[in-house]
Order: structure tokens, then sequence, then C-alpha cells
């Protein structure tokens, strides 16, 4: 491409078109739960992606200051809870700030993987994950994990975030 243009668009980037074209990337809608030997904590997740076919490795983004950040570092596992079209309450509730609501597992049925980690049974699927690695991330930090884990609930369609009018990313 010729010209000033296209030289450096990112000293005229407006900030409301950023949002608008980060906002068209397809992102679908996790629960990650985690358990360690003292706390247990979930959170609604959608910056997440398979990074590696071998070893099977996914990527996530947690907010700096995420409750269930600290719970996944002590116990080095997660589970990805994949939540079904339809499930925007659900979606909404653990996206919630636990400082504001606490434990989003009381009063809710849950099952376990063989190694104890927390899975949703209202969620389509799970995978369970062991800790790689985790870097840096602007306000966020991003976690690599191997998948050590995985089990089919029910057949069923994701939800995206597109579908609960959630804005996240941008």
């Amino acid at each position: 491409m010729h010209g000033n243009h296209f030289s450096n668009p990112w000293s005229t980037m407006d900030p409301n078109t950023r949002k608008t074209a980060m906002r068209m990337f397809p992102y679908g809608l996790y629960v990650l739960t985690s358990h360690s030997e003292n706390d247990r904590g979930a959170f609604l997740a959608n910056w997440l992606t398979q990074v590696s076919f071998e070893p099977a490795l996914i990527a996530v983004a947690v907010e700096q200051d995420a409750h269930s950040l600290q719970v996944i570092r002590a116990a080095q596992r997660f589970v990805v809870n994949v939540l079904e079209t339809g499930q925007r309450e659900l979606a909404g509730w653990f996206g919630r700030h636990s400082v504001k609501v606490g434990d989003k597992l009381v009063n809710r049925e849950l099952q376990s993987t063989p190694s104890g980690q927390i899975v949703l049974p209202d969620a389509l699927a799970w995978i369970e994950c062991e800790m790689r690695s985790e870097s840096p991330a602007g306000d966020h930090v991003l976690l690599t994990a191997e998948v050590v884990d995985a089990g089919v609930i029910r057949d069923g369609t994701p939800l995206q975030l597109k579908e609960t009018g959630f804005k996240y990313a941008g």
C-alpha cells in the first residue's frame, strides 16, 4: 500500500473504531473453575484458545486481580467448562466479580474430575488443564496449560459472546 494513510495506522486510531473492530472477533464463553487445598474459584472467560496440538495446550487471559488467579496458581490446575447456547444467565453469574458476590459456587450442583477439580454439570463439556507457564499481558496474565483430562457431558452448541450481548473485548 502506498501513501501516508497506511504507513502508521496506530497514530490516528480512533478508540471506538478499535473497540468495534476487535469486538468482531468470535469468542466462546467458558467458566473456569479451580480448587486448591484451601480455596476454590470460578470465573467467566472468553479470551481462551488452543495453542498447540502436541502436547495439547491452551492459553487463557485472566485479570490480574481475579481471586481465581490465586487459586489457579496454588492448585496448578483448572477446568474449562464449555457453556451451551442459551446459558446467558449462567454466564452472567460467573462474570460477576467475586468481591461483590463471594463464592460463586455456593448452592450450585458440582461434580469433580478424577483429580478432584470442579466441573459444572450444566456445561456441555469440561477440559482439565495443568499449568505450564504464565506471562504478563497488560492488565491480564496469560496462562498456558496442558490438557490432562476431558469429558463430554452432552452434545450441543457452545455459547458465544455475541449471543449474550456482553461486551468484554476491545
